[in-house]
């Protein structure tokens, strides 16, 4: 049951997001009583004051407010997206398939990222991509930008005598990486050998239901391409195989 008359609060919200508020004056604490956190008064990009006052009909029980106001996403000043927002983006689940998109955009873009890394300041010492683990201590570096959970030490069922082991495992996603470097002596049909082998092996493992092949290629060194993709990601019926070449020529 509801007072006809509509009641006056007063309200902060805190980094994180939390919304207090107070139908008794202002709300008198410098931190959030759930988290800790500071309030906010203005945008912290523009200084533009945060609304503060809201105005609802309250429960006859209670005289708690029926209506509290959903927390603004950005300022309306300036346009600078909130903290909370962020976080808020930050913890969003994603499905199966973005996170398969997510790494094929990764691996993609694995070159740029080389290559910006080799242009510091100063001429300041920066990670040169020498070999197959310097491609895994990057990609892994990178995978930690939209990842929370990546396994590095899982291994495969035995298949064929001997087991593999996993290059990085998304779990959560049943996601495996498999990384290769190009380098001299190596030939493209070695690498296709080693894939194929892979796949067959990762095939034996419950949590991999999608694989993805990064074979990081900066010299070039693999000439049938196309041929080398569509094979493999023909090459398995019971998982999902996608095959990333970069950088592409």
């Amino acid at each position: 049951m509801l007072h006809q008359n509509v009641h006056r609060f007063q309200y902060r919200i805190c980094e994180q997001g939390h919304l207090i508020y107070s139908g008794s004056g202002a709300v008198s604490e410098e931190f959030c009583r759930m988290c800790g956190s500071p309030f906010l008064a203005t945008c912290p990009e523009c200084g533009k004051a945060l609304p503060a006052l809201f105005s609802s009909p309250v429960y006859f029980t209670s005289g708690e407010p029926v209506h509290v106001p959903n927390k603004p996403g950005a300022c309306g000043n300036c346009g600078s997206v909130f903290p909370w927002t962020l976080r808020e983006a930050a913890n969003l689940e994603i499905t199966d398939m973005e996170a398969l998109a997510l790494v094929c955009k990764i691996c993609s873009r694995f070159h740029r990222v080389v290559r910006q890394l080799r242009q510091r300041r100063d001429d300041r010492q920066t990670l040169d991509v020498g070999d197959e683990y310097d491609v895994q201590d990057l990609l892994h570096s990178l995978l930690q930008l939209h990842f929370d959970d990546i396994r590095t030490e899982e291994w495969t069922p035995s298949y064929a005598g001997g087991a593999a082991r996993m290059d990085f495992l998304l779990k959560d996603h049943r996601i495996v990486i498999e990384t290769k470097k190009t380098r001299r002596g190596l030939k493209s049909s070695d690498v296709g050998k080693q894939l194929i082998e892979d796949v067959a092996k990762y095939k034996q493992s419950p949590d991999c239901e999608r694989l993805v092949c990064f074979v990081y290629d900066p010299d070039g060194r693999i000439t049938n391409r196309d041929g080398l993709i569509r094979d493999l990601e023909a090459s398995a019926s019971d998982i999902e195989v996608k095959v990333i070449i970069a950088p592409t020529l």
